[in-house]
């Protein structure tokens, strides 16, 4: 089974048929496309790959689209790779500057009267929930039920895939479809450590 963990923190209606068809499937770019780098995740691509699949959420709700804020993705960035360092999800580090979630947003450079936080682990192949093999360990090698090769997370999967994560989660949820937020910046690192092949740290800031 997949290893996915998220955890949510913030401070501080239907719509008909004919709207939610109205919202284009998500469109991500060839780049985004391509397997995460485990040296150098780009973080630019996959901050802009979760707006992708985040404001396809919004526009379901009927919200309005948020903006890709490059000040939130570098502290977000920070963070991940924070949790990564310390193997666990927290919303506060040892980071001087960004401790929590408040100096983080601020040192954004951004202005703000409200602020929220998602994070989370997922494995860094797509094993989602569903039974897999291990077919070599070493060699990063596993198939899903059918037999067929399970290959590494893209930006635009991962992206796919821990928003799914967050919208499954009320608190979560309530970040990502929060009226208030005008901005977003989403940052990962990679832990080699942990099981099947290691596993990314994602954190995702919100100022509005």
């Amino acid at each position: 089974m997949q290893l996915t963990s998220i955890v949510a923190l913030a401070l501080v209606c239907a719509l008909p048929h004919s709207a939610f068809a109205a919202c284009a499937k998500p469109a991500f770019t060839a780049a985004q496309g391509k397997t995460i780098s485990t040296r150098s995740p780009n973080q630019g691509l996959f901050s802009s790959a979760v707006l992708v699949e985040l404001n396809h959420v919004r526009c379901q709700k009927n919200l309005r689209q948020l903006t890709a804020s490059a000040g939130l993705t570098k502290v977000a960035a920070t963070h991940a790779a924070w949790m990564a360092r310390a193997r666990k999800l927290s919303h506060r580090s040892t980071v001087a500057g960004q401790s929590s979630l408040k100096p983080r947003i601020k040192s954004a450079g951004v202005s703000f009267k409200t602020a929220a936080e998602n994070i989370a682990f997922i494995d860094r192949y797509r094993l989602g929930r569903q039974p897999f093999r291990v077919i070599s360990a070493a060699n990063c090698r596993f198939r899903d039920g059918a037999g067929k090769p399970i290959a590494a997370h893209s930006y635009a999967s991962l992206a796919r895939n821990v928003v799914a994560e967050w919208m499954a989660s009320s608190g979560h949820r309530k970040n990502l479809l929060n009226r208030r937020m005008k901005m977003m910046g989403a940052g990962l690192a990679f832990d080699g450590k942990s099981p099947h092949c290691g596993r990314f740290f994602i954190s995702q800031d919100f100022a509005g």
